[in-house]
């Protein structure tokens, strides 16, 4: 019986072939997802002397003086 798992010389181009493509896209789909995105834009203003407020440590309106 032939074996059916060896490859004969245009199944191999066909696997390369597809392997080919399927980096390109995932490439392309980088690409475009990266420039897509805005770059962060670098600010010209100084910076202003207000503290800054982390989400942790925002008060909800609980009181815990006690």
């Amino acid at each position: 019986m032939k074996n059916i798992f060896a490859p004969t010389r245009t199944k191999q181009h066909v696997v390369i072939f597809i392997v080919i493509i399927l980096v390109a896209a995932a490439f392309t789909q980088h690409l475009l997802e990266t420039r897509s995105r805005p770059s962060p834009t670098k600010a010209t203003s100084s910076p202003t002397a207000s503290p800054t407020v982390h989400p942790e440590e925002e008060q909800t309106g609980v009181d815990h003086s006690g």
